[in-house]
């Protein structure tokens, strides 16, 4: 293995948020599919359970020693994919993952940011920093035009190519697809992952009214945590609303679980960006509520109208979208296939560049 490459991947990894590990999950099959002898070491939250998960070698994200010592003996760091360069979460986001590629950049290593969702960045000295750092970089790959927009309004001059989220490409395993079919039954089901967000109240009024109006058409109501630690209790708080007519998938989910579910469904409603990502590769038709403009940006690249900012949510609009998704749910399908085929083209433009950095 003296001659393999050496990768390093930074993210958001190893805290159990489905969304973020299907996009190391995805970065990691098409880097294998792709390259030969390779081999890869990612920065996590929880070293042993990715190393487990994903068969890499892994550094504890904290270990600041670790990580140098992982770094100077790689030939190339990703900086991604996922929402690492915002401020909206955090005042710390910015400065630690830019922190991890100011190392690689000392140490003269390859940095590509891969399929990076950029903001919203508030502060002047974040935009300040991302800036300088991101123009000394080898590539930057974002998942969707807005982030190239204010990567450019920032100054970043570096070239910006539009990718998309690692994600799109992803595919169940059949046997968990038709386990979580034959769990289901015959019975229409419809898939609501909601997060914890400011005014969880009015959100959760909301669905209610929209969802006994779902209930009332025939459908049974399945809530998802996708970040099984933070969604879980809003998601039974959504539940005792409704009562028989709802179940919450109470575990943490895997990966291809979280999948099979979504492309059983006949509609979902979505908080969680990645819980649009998958109903788009499964071909799911959705309803986005954005709580984030990553939301609203990705439903607009993918020409699904379908999306109500949380900020100003009722019941009544949300009733008329679910109205208007139910009678037109096969044309959804047929839109959300050509959607994906333009889509998933652009998946592997990362790797393609990384194979050829390392040839």
């Amino acid at each position: 293995m003296g001659n393999s490459n050496k990768i390093v991947i930074s993210g958001y990894y190893g805290f159990d948020n489905i969304g973020d590990e299907a996009v190391l999950s995805a970065i990691l099959s098409l880097l294998r599919a792709s390259i030969k002898d390779t081999d890869i070491t990612v920065l996590s939250n929880n070293p042993e359970k990715t190393k487990a998960l994903y068969d890499v070698e892994t550094v504890n994200r904290w270990d600041i020693k670790a990580i140098i010592k992982a770094i100077k003996a790689c030939d190339l760091l990703i900086s991604g994919g996922g929402s690492l360069l915002q401020d909206i979460t955090s005042q710390k986001t910015v400065p630690y993952y830019l922190g991890i590629v100011k190392i690689a950049l000392w140490h003269k290593k390859r940095v590509v940011f891969y399929s990076q969702g950029i903001g919203p960045i508030n502060h002047k000295w974040n935009k300040w920093f991302i800036k300088k750092v991101a123009n000394q970089v080898d590539q930057i790959f974002v998942r969707e035009y807005h982030s190239k927009k204010v990567l450019e309004a920032i100054g970043v001059k570096k070239p910006i190519i539009v990718a998309a989220d690692p994600v799109l490409g992803i595919k169940p395993s059949e046997h968990v697809y038709k386990y979580v079919k034959d769990l289901l039954g015959v019975e229409k089901a419809v898939g609501v992952y909601i997060r914890p967000w400011q005014d969880e109240s009015a959100i959760i009024d909301c669905l209610e009214k929209a969802l006994q109006y779902v209930i009332q058409e025939g459908y049974k109501v399945y809530l998802i945590p996708m970040h099984y630690a933070q969604d879980r209790e809003v998601a039974h708080k959504l539940r005792a609303r409704l009562k028989e007519h709802a179940i919450v998938i109470d575990k943490m989910l895997t990966i291809d679980e979280v999948v099979s579910y979504t492309a059983s469904f006949e509609f979902i409603i979505g908080m969680r960006l990645h819980s649009l990502i998958m109903a788009a590769a499964m071909q799911t038709p959705m309803i986005g509520l954005a709580y984030d403009p990553k939301v609203t940006d990705f439903m607009k690249d993918m020409q699904v109208p379908y999306c109500i900012d949380v900020a100003h949510i009722n019941p009544d609009k949300l009733i008329h979208m679910i109205q208007k998704l139910i009678s037109s749910q096969s044309e959804q399908r047929k839109h959300l296939k050509v959607m994906h085929e333009i889509q998933v083209k652009k998946v592997n433009l990362p790797v393609e560049y990384i194979k050829g950095q390392l040839l």
